[in-house]
């Protein structure tokens, strides 16, 4: 019987047996695309977030039921990503939701996926900088951490323990004489360290000397200047060294020399970009005036690699530097004036130790 024809008839009389056991097949797929929809419409708006893992690539990966919710084009900050959105329990996939990753948010129309907890695809620090994980610097850091070899907020008027004052003259001389403790200026604590100027002290060389415990440290010091720390001619605000003594030359710089600088017997290293440029010129990276900056240093002479951040951020990488291994002992600092650069330089919450100590903000 052809089942289009007949059905006409049928209405208004009891069907056969055998004409409704026709039709059922025929009523079950008319309903089939109904079925797919409800399932596909409840699998969605299921369980957007999944039970899965809560890390991976930007989102969450789903348990039970259905295939993954792809979350979009969230990106994580400086990365490219997406966010996975989740799975829907028992259905067809979802399409997402909001996979919020560190810095953008995929928009979808499924579940409410939120992505996992934070996508590490990419790894950003504050500011765009590259998380590095040499020598740890993770957790909240310490203002004098368990494993320093020297720390000092310079809140006594007496000389921190641990530093030795040389100068590169009359062996009697005070340290007080080029160095002062003030309390007018300080970024924690009661007070900070002041290096007297080129103007109040004749002297050029104006450093404290403290342990390193060895050719691999790391150090960091928050410094402050009245005026931009990277002038163009060389001048010393901290150095490794292999002794107390003002001349040693087995030292490797914090300096300014058109710009901030590692510098090694006049062998220079310079952010990317700035510096002595290959195409010609000049572009110095300067430090504003009047501002607290925290400076860490990464010094290793024996591998001869030397990193420095500021503010957290990676500034200057120097692999295979200097020439030479260095047989580092002490850590300098101060403000060895070499071109008598006229400046007031203060210190505060400087620590040394084996491990990164970390930035307080």
């Amino acid at each position: 019987m052809n089942v289009l024809e007949t059905a006409p008839n049928m209405i208004g009389r009891p069907m056969e047996r055998s004409q409704t056991s026709r039709l059922r097949p025929l009523c079950l797929m008319g309903l089939v695309p109904w079925l797919l929809f409800a399932c596909g419409e409840s699998g969605g708006s299921g369980v957007g977030t999944g039970t899965g893992g809560v890390e991976a690539g930007g989102g969450a990966v789903g348990s039970s039921g259905g295939a993954p919710g792809v979350g979009g084009d969230g990106a994580p900050a400086g990365g490219s990503a997406p966010a996975s959105g989740g799975s829907a329990v028992g259905g067809a996939s979802a399409s997402g939701g909001e996979g919020n990753a560190a810095g953008g948010t995929s928009d979808g129309s499924g579940g409410g996926a939120t992505g996992g907890a934070e996508s590490s695809g990419g790894a950003e620090n504050v500011g765009g900088a590259p998380v590095d994980g040499s020598g740890g610097g993770g957790g909240a850091a310490e203002p004098c951490p368990a494993d320093a070899t020297f720390c000092s907020g310079f809140d006594s008027a007496e000389l921190p323990d641990g530093a030795v004052f040389r100068l590169n003259g009359d062996p009697a001389t005070p340290w007080t004489a080029y160095f002062e403790v003030d309390s007018t200026v300080k970024r924690s604590g009661a007070s900070a360290l002041r290096v007297k100027s080129v103007g109040e002290v004749s002297a050029a060389y104006k450093m404290l000397s403290v342990p390193s415990g060895g050719a691999n440290f790391w150090v960091r010091l928050y410094i402050r200047s009245d005026v931009p720390l990277g002038h163009e001619e060389h001048n010393v605000f901290g150095q490794a060294s292999g002794s107390d003594d003002p001349n040693d030359a087995t030292s490797v710089e914090f300096a300014e020399d058109v710009g901030i600088s590692f510098n090694s017997q006049d062998v220079v290293r310079w952010p990317e970009g700035y510096g002595r440029l290959q195409a010609g010129g000049t572009m110095a990276y300067t430090l504003p005036a009047d501002t607290w900056h925290c400076v860490e240093i990464h010094f290793d002479g024996t591998a001869r690699a030397q990193e420095l951040y500021v503010g957290g951020e990676k500034l200057i990488d120097a692999p295979n530097y200097p020439a030479e291994p260095k047989a580092f002992t002490r850590f300098k600092f101060g403000y060895n004036a070499l071109h008598f650069t006229e400046r007031k330089v203060w210190y505060d919450d400087v620590a040394v130790g084996p491990t990164r100590p970390g930035c307080l903000d």
